[in-house]
């Protein structure tokens, strides 16, 4: 597997069956579909936000009743893997729900995605406003090697070239997920964008300020490392990495159909691609229709629209996902001679313009010792107090 730029025999091979004129009045037949599905509901929006925190709540409970009640320590373990498991996917949620912000498809009142950031986008580090500026890009832009923010980083990654190797490729999907780099990459580019963005200041100065406030004079270090920590940069940056890959790799992202994979296996739904945010493909055709109502879109859509339903390219489960990515290749657009490189202000830009990301400006390396520390600190009081009373 590896990206590929289309040709003529290639786009002739891969649409066989659709030509550029059916196509174009297919993808307006599948438009007119999708704008039925529009409206916005204020009421599912706030549901979907304060779900999040209910279901974290309830696993800490569970976890912390299990310590009380039992010595076992090997239960407690049993206990607090799956619940770290738990709380990473309602993390991964609210990352999908600035996504969905960046739409404005939370509520019917666009100021309102901005009022209630706090909510939704601080407690996992993102600005909407700078993920809005990257994403619309990449829906304009989908499948451009430049001005395609995604694209950009796939191949930063390495997911181009010629054909992977097995080795390759497992090394990528396998290897680099838990090798450690992710979550220093994590780190010095968008965690330190957090903080370094003009963007959403001094609110998320002072929401960050009163929570470490609130766990310190709570003396709850322990189980903000072990109920937050652990999941949000253990296991989210892993899981995020697969949600990304999973969307666009094995895909001809030159086309109105067929650009985007459909994930919709169980853990996927609940785990990776929470909040249908696997139904990638009805989403890329109109990203105005809210997450609740993107699943009757994606159904009418498959009933209706033939090119549709002949493109879309379905995963239920994960290692299906990997098995298309790893068979098929991804095609994507052209640049065009004299382009400029992309300016963005990504971090991971500059982080990856010194081979293997060593070129690090001195202020992000700071921030990296720094989250080593505070981390360190956590887990030396998480050690000191929590697995000595269990």
């Amino acid at each position: 597997m590896g990206l590929t730029r289309p040709n003529g025999l290639e786009t002739k091979d891969a649409h066989v069956s659709v030509t550029p004129d059916d196509e174009t009045e297919a993808f307006r037949e599948a438009l007119a579909i999708t704008t039925q599905y529009k409206t916005r509901d204020n009421v599912k929006g706030a549901l979907a936000i304060l779900n999040n925190y209910v279901v974290f709540a309830v696993c800490v409970w569970i976890c912390e009743h299990v310590a009380s009640r039992y010595s076992d320590s090997r239960l407690w373990w049993a206990t607090y893997i799956p619940v770290v498991i738990i709380i990473s996917s309602r993390m991964r949620a609210m990352e999908h729900l600035v996504h969905e912000a960046t739409h404005n498809n939370l509520f019917t009142n666009p100021r309102a995605h901005e009022y209630t950031e706090f909510l939704y986008a601080f407690p996992v580090f993102r600005l909407l406003k700078v993920f809005r500026t990257l994403h619309l890009e990449h829906h304009k832009y989908l499948g451009d090697p430049v001005r395609d923010a995604d694209v950009v980083r796939l191949q930063y990654l390495g997911f181009i070239g010629e054909r992977l190797s097995t080795a390759r490729f497992s090394w990528l999907m396998f290897g680099l997920p838990f090798s450690g780099w992710l979550h220093y990459e994590y780190i010095v580019t968008l965690f330190t964008e957090f903080w370094t963005s003009p963007a959403s200041y001094p609110s998320k100065v002072i929401f960050w300020v009163t929570v470490l406030t609130m766990v310190h004079l709570s003396d709850a270090w322990s189980g903000f490392t072990l109920y937050y920590v652990v999941p949000w940069f253990g296991v989210l940056t892993i899981t995020r990495y697969w949600a990304e890959v999973g969307e666009h790799l094995g895909m001809d992202m030159t086309r109105n159909f067929g650009n985007s994979r459909t994930n919709d296996g169980f853990l996927q739904r609940w785990w990776i691609h929470p909040l249908n945010d696997g139904l990638h493909a009805a989403h890329h055709l109109n990203s105005q229709v809210p997450f609740h109502r993107l699943r009757r879109t994606h159904k009418e859509l498959m009933r209706e629209v033939p090119a549709y339903r002949e493109k879309n390219k379905m995963s239920n489960g994960i290692a299906e996902t990997f098995w298309q990515i790893y068979k098929c290749p991804t095609v994507i657009k052209a640049a065009r001679e004299g382009q400029p490189a992309w300016e963005s202000g990504q971090y991971w830009k500059e982080l990856f313009s010194v081979p293997y990301g060593f070129g690090i400006p001195s202020v992000r390396a700071v921030m990296a010792d720094t989250c080593v520390d505070i981390f360190l600190h956590c887990a030396s009081k998480s050690t000191n107090r929590t697995f000595s009373e269990r």
